[in-house]
């Protein structure tokens, strides 16, 4: 077992000495700014509609692409003066830069306009602001930057200057493309690509992987982006590791109306230019659907850089996608590749690194990284014990002792099943499509229950076709009513039939409306308080190319109307893994959306009351990209009170002012969000409204649940957006911070009130990536399950990591498996799928700590262990039902219950 967990993670090295940067920086002109923006604002007649700022991003990689010895640029350059445009280590030329900006703006104005009157305007100013790239030549002066420079927040946290956020990603990223990687005797050279959140650096050219007769491509993927840590004086590097995968079919098959990123290499488009390539330009391109072909969207740059270089052949659309592994390989000094995502055709070459790989990547950035910044300590043990009290796992040998087991894990589930019903039946209905996935969930119903499978039909005991039957079966005050019944068209893709004067959202919803009420009417009452649909389903790659007509949201709205929760299972023939598996997952997920799961008793160093309550806060923002093409938000409360009998498991219903069982939450977001608004027109509210109406609803929610103990549990990067206060800087130990107000106690919203944020890496590394180091060189790097603190730590950290080890899901997969270089014993490794294991970071905000407890006079009160209540939390990622959950329990149902929330719009009025 492992003792030490290491991150890579590295803040700046105090011992080093100063670390002052020195930059040539310009900023954007006042005069270009006002003359560019009533260009850019041409392009949209309304006004209500018109941007606020200019679209320099595009202007920005432009430059980053072309121009030598740019570093960075600042962001919001383009709406204010204050902001400084960009870094560089070297002048550029005016002869260089005026090119591209020229460039840049002539794709400002409308492409056309059909009033000649409004055409010849825009060509007028065109050539005015043309002019003033001349007239007013921005001027460079130099800035020393500190690259450490950081401030505490009231609450301990470091803020760096927010130049850092670009500048020092961007000096890694260089540091790191200087030197290249050495791999059993073969070196590995990076390219940067900048991104919004700091800096990607790409092994380029491809390596290739050769399996039957096509090769496959792939690169080492590295990125860097600065972080802050909680209650934490310095501020980190986060450096991450994984695999870029290339789309190179013949043609490559785009998922319709998602698009593609393409990563462009080209030598710098000026006569004499020699600098060496260190950049890889990001491009997109998607389908024109005023024109019906693939085009380069507004921020791709392959389709300015022609004007400035003409001795060179660029790829059009078309032809990288028809012929991308050409293209990959290069063309007269040119290169592209299309980025593959999960939304194309499946890739031989499967994700990510094992940790001994990602231990060699990591000792390459640590060597380059000195001195200025240094690793941070490793993580010792928290807490004593890493799991709560779990049934046992292994089978054991002695047949008695198996058959004793199995029945325990039985009376475990009746028992959550009886409390989440509350005495009535439980009322299953398997809506199939195939024969073999509705015998296997009837079997896996059976399995999960201890049912008999061979007794319990209703019109026939012995009869063996289960093609639309009834069964039931009674264990005392249990009764199980299953129903099997073919879905037929009910399961067919939606047809989406395009209406004049109708958006696409509308047609959608209308497609939705229609299905959901023929699978109501089929199913009918389901003759209690709610029940549940296992539902067969066509596989998500039917709908690559026609995501709307994927039936999923009709069929969880029609199981709603019917009162019922639903699970969906994909038909075999779509599916991956033993169906048998599948099944009894998809029923395990079906009682979980039914409430029949509770955390299990838990295995901490001190105790906390007994009778403690979790709190846990989503917030659903649904974008118009999403199932529905519809835009909505909902923030989701959930209570869990693991000892109570009955509904352990409730949600806030806000518009009631009650707590229900958690099914009945899920069933009414479905419904509701399906309801016609009545108001014409889109309903928009500042940021700002919905940060204050979702602040409200916490504070009604905090006083609900202030009569007994209670940990309120909520994700960092999911609701600060709408609970600004949850931001690193503004939290403050052992207090509470609502917009526009001064931070207050804690233990004024209640006396027994504890909070923990759990952040995961939101999609922007906010989180370490970390792997368990050796004890000596025979044994490779590994993972280790447990929850982990700082070394250095004193008793009053608030801290911690939490990490699971490897689920049975991810299969046999060696430690010190090597992609990137593969050994020769094991030449197929790069279509292993290795597995990375996300640490989540516990902030334990606020608990009865010494402090709270004297600032509440309440000093006899025995006080907690931060690290205890952090412990708490991490317990709660583990589950008899379940592998090692990515979040703790009332979290991860707080996130699935977004699938209920599908807002369909109104029909024209």
């Amino acid at each position: 077992m492992y003792e030490l967990i290491r991150t890579c993670a590295y803040e700046p090295d105090p011992t080093s000495g100063p670390w002052t940067e020195r930059y040539r920086v310009i900023d954007f002109p006042s005069e270009w700014r006002t003359a560019f923006m009533d260009l850019y604002r041409r392009r949209w007649p309304r006004r209500d509609q018109q941007p606020l700022g200019l679209p320099v991003k595009r202007l920005n990689a432009l430059l980053r692409s072309t121009a030598p010895g740019l570093v960075a640029t600042g962001r919001g350059a383009g709406s204010s003066s204050e902001v400084p445009w960009f870094y560089a280590t070297e002048e550029m030329p005016a002869e260089l830069v005026a090119p591209l900006l020229a460039s840049w703006v002539m794709t400002l104005p409308p492409d056309t306009d059909p009033d000649p009157g409004r055409a010849a305007e825009h060509h007028a100013a065109l050539d005015g602001a043309l002019a003033l790239i001349d007239q007013h030549s921005p001027r460079w002066r130099h800035e020393s930057v500190d690259l450490a420079a950081a401030e505490l927040s009231a609450g301990g946290t470091a803020r760096p200057d927010r130049r850092l956020y670009h500048l020092l990603p961007e000096w890694v990223g260089a540091k790191l493309a200087a030197r290249p990687l050495r791999l059993d005797g073969i070196d590995l050279s990076f390219r940067q690509v900048t991104r919004d959140q700091g800096v990607e650096l790409v092994s380029w050219p491809p390596r290739q992987y050769v399996r039957g007769k096509r090769t496959w491509y792939y690169s080492a993927l590295v990125t860097v982006t600065v972080q802050t840590v909680p209650f934490t004086e310095r501020f980190r590097v986060h450096v991450s590791y994984g695999i870029r995968r290339w789309e190179t079919g013949a043609p490559v098959r785009l998922p319709e109306g998602q698009g593609a990123t393409v990563l462009l290499d080209a030598p710098l488009p000026w006569p004499g230019a020699q600098a060496p390539r260190s950049r890889l330009a990001v491009n997109s391109l998607a389908v024109d659907r005023g024109l019906g072909t693939l085009s380069w969207t507004r921020q791709s740059l392959v389709e300015v850089l022609p004007q400035l270089d003409i001795l060179r052949a660029y790829p059009k659309p078309s032809e990288l996608v028809a012929e991308a592994a050409t293209w990959l390989g290069g063309r007269d000094g040119v290169a592209a590749g299309i980025v593959h995502s999960t939304a194309m055709d499946d890739h031989r070459v499967g994700a990510g690194l094992m940790p001994l790989e990602r231990s060699l990547l990591d000792r390459w950035v640590e060597d380059a990284l000195r001195p200025f910044l240094r690793r941070v300590p490793d993580y010792g043990r928290a807490h004593h014990k890493r799991r709560p009290v779990l049934l046992p796992t292994s089978p054991p040998k002695d047949p008695q002792q198996r058959e004793q087991r199995a029945q325990e894990r039985v009376l475990a589930r009746r028992a959550a099943v009886r409390a989440a019903l509350d005495g009535q039946p439980l009322r299953v209905d398997v809506l199939w499509q195939t024969e073999e996935t509705r015998d296997a969930l009837v079997d896996a119903l059976c399995s999960w229950l201890g049912l008999p499978a061979d007794t319990g039909i209703a019109d026939g005991a012995d009869e063996p076709d289960r093609t639309d039957k009834e069964y039931e079966w009674r264990f005392g005050d249990l009764r199980v009513n299953v129903r099997v019944r073919s879905l037929e068209s009910l399961g067919a893709p939606l047809e989406i039939i395009r209406r004049s004067g109708w958006s696409r959202a509308q047609v959608l919803a209308d497609a939705v409306r229609e299905r959901g009420a023929r699978i109501a009417e089929g199913l009918g009452p389901a003759g209690g308080t709610f029940g549940l649909a296992l539902v067969e389903t066509l596989g998500p790659g039917r709908f690559r190319r026609r995501p709307d007509a994927d039936p999923k949201a009709a069929l969880r709205l029609g199981c709603a109307e019917a009162d019922r929760v639903s699970q969906f299972i994909v038909v075999p023939e779509d599916a991956e893994g033993p169906l048998a598996i599948r099944a009894g997952s998809a029923v395990a997920d079906g009682m979980r959306q039914l409430g029949a799961v509770v955390p299990p008793e838990q295995q901490l160093d001190e105790k906390l009351p007994d009778d403690l309550q979790y709190l846990a806060l989503w917030h659903v923002r649904r974008q118009v990209s999403g199932p529905t093409r519809k835009a909505a938000e909902r923030l989701v409360a959930l209570r869990i009170r693991p000892g109570d009998a009955v509904h352990p498991v409730r949600g806030w219903d806000d518009a009631r002012k009650e707590w229900v069982p958690y099914p009945r939450l899920l069933i009414t977001f479905a419904t509701d969000s399906a309801l016609v608004d009545p108001r014409p027109g889109p309903v928009v509210r500042a940021a700002g409204e919905q940060s204050d109406e979702v602040e409200r609803q916490i504070r009604s929610l905090l006083f609900q649940v202030r009569d007994r103990p209670t940990l309120v549990l909520a994700n960092s990067g999911n609701l600060r957006a709408a609970w600004p206060g949850l931001s690193n800087g503004d939290v403050v130990k052992d207090m509470i911070t609502f917009r526009g107000e001064e931070p207050v106690r804690l233990a004024l919203h209640g006396a027994d009130l504890r909070m923990v944020l759990v952040r995961d890496t939101n999609s922007r590394d906010e989180t370490p990536q970390w792997y368990a180091p050796a004890d000596g060189d025979d044994e490779p790097p590994g993972f280790s399950a447990g929850l982990w603190a700082a070394h250095d730590a004193d008793p009053d950290d608030r801290v911690f990591l939490s990490t699971v080890g490897k689920p049975a899901s991810a299969g046999a997969v060696r430690r010190d498996l090597r992609k990137l270089v593969p050994d020769k014993d094991w030449p197929h490794a790069p279509a292993a799928r290795a597995w990375n294991p996300q640490a989540l970071e516990l902030t334990v905000v606020g608990c009865l700590s010494k402090g709270a407890l004297a600032a509440a006079g309440r000093a006899g009160t025995s006080a907690d262990r931060p690290s205890v209540v952090a412990a708490a939390t991490h317990q709660l990622r583990f589950h008899d039902e379940y592998d090692p959950l990515s979040r703790p329990l009332p979290l991860h149902l707080g996130k699935r219950s977004e699938e209920y929330v599908l807002p369909l719009a109104s029909p024209p009025v």
